[in-house]
């Protein structure tokens, strides 16, 4: 099975479905983008290695590492601990004495939209490459098979940390290793889009498999369609692009003219949209860790994502799931 680190954020949740019911009904967390692609992929790995997705403690079934910069606070042990009953390797987290994980609340609407409120100006993540840690991140690559970002990865990163980054990776994808990269582009990050465009434009040649969602980058590049999304990156270099859209078609494409196009199951109650697109990037990795085609993953990744939209939460149980 092929091993991946996924790098980036992951901040306290608190959800509710309005403002009010927070103060009332809070349930606490955590969450973010990378790190829930991350537990995706080790779930789905591990539900189609023995067909059920169990914790477990043996680092030889592990398929996901993550990256980050946490406090030494009780929220921060609590999020390693979870992380490591997972299956996740956590060797590469950065716990930083002083420092805080950042905090986010989320509420959904009637038909499971979801909105967000955050406070994250101060979180430990943005510190992940300082004092010497991007070095010892880049010996660590040697032992991987892949690294997985975002576009949220390099926005919370300063300038000079967000060029050491995408040095890291380059030096990781002129070494041969594979780089997966979702833009899941968020406007409020950026100082403004021509800062945003620039740093994916450095990112995308690097890139083996890009899996943006096309809401997204239509917003940002003015894409009219799915299959616009797709060429664009690959005329920037990308071998693979997986484009989401929701309950459209997901679109494939490679450099080599493979493409074509897979309508997800009809899903009939939608309670909560949270982490849609990152189940289905880490359910995606997962099951191509397992050998799995192009088309096989998008279809189990396409389940994966059915079942969270359909839960409460970023993080939910798929080992009811039978994947095909």
């Amino acid at each position: 099975m092929s091993h991946i680190a996924f790098i980036g954020e992951c901040m306290i949740e608190l959800s509710g479905s309005k403002p009010d019911a927070i103060f009332g009904a809070a349930q606490l967390g955590f969450a973010g983008d990378t790190l829930n692609a991350a537990t995706y992929m080790a779930r789905t790995a591990r539900l189609l290695a023995d067909g059920k997705a169990q914790n477990t403690n043996d680092v030889s079934a592990n398929t996901a590492s993550y990256i980050t910069a946490l406090g030494t606070d009780p929220y921060s042990n609590a999020m390693l601990h979870a992380w490591q009953k997972d299956g996740i390797v956590t060797d590469l987290v950065r716990q930083i004495d002083g420092a805080l994980p950042g905090l986010y609340a989320i509420q959904t609407d009637a038909h499971g939209e979801r909105s967000f409120s955050y406070w994250r100006e101060n979180a430990a993540a943005k510190l992940m490459l300082r004092d010497g840690h991007d070095d010892k991140i880049r010996n660590a690559f040697a032992q991987l098979d892949g690294i997985y970002l975002s576009g949220i990865t390099l926005a919370i990163l300063s300038a000079s940390d967000r060029t050491k980054m995408i040095n890291l990776v380059a030096d990781f994808a002129h070494k041969g290793g594979k780089v997966y990269f979702d833009t899941n582009h968020r406007p409020r990050l950026w100082s403004d889009s021509k800062t945003a465009i620039a740093a994916y434009t450095a990112i995308a040649p690097l890139c083996h498999t890009v899996l943006p969602t096309f809401d997204d980058d239509a917003a940002l590049f003015g894409d009219a369609s799915p299959t616009d999304t797709a060429k664009r990156w690959l005329d920037a270099g990308v071998s693979e692009v997986i484009v989401k859209s929701g309950g459209d078609p997901t679109i494939f494409a490679t450099k080599d003219g493979d493409t074509g196009s897979i309508t997800p199951p009809i899903i009939t109650e939608i309670v909560d949209t949270t982490s849609a697109g990152d189940s289905f990037n880490g359910a995606f990795l997962g099951a191509k860790s397992h050998g799995k085609t192009t088309q096989q993953a998008i279809v189990i990744a396409q389940q994966v994502a059915g079942r969270v939209i359909g839960r409460h939460g970023a993080l939910v149980d798929i080992s009811e799931l039978t994947l095909a």
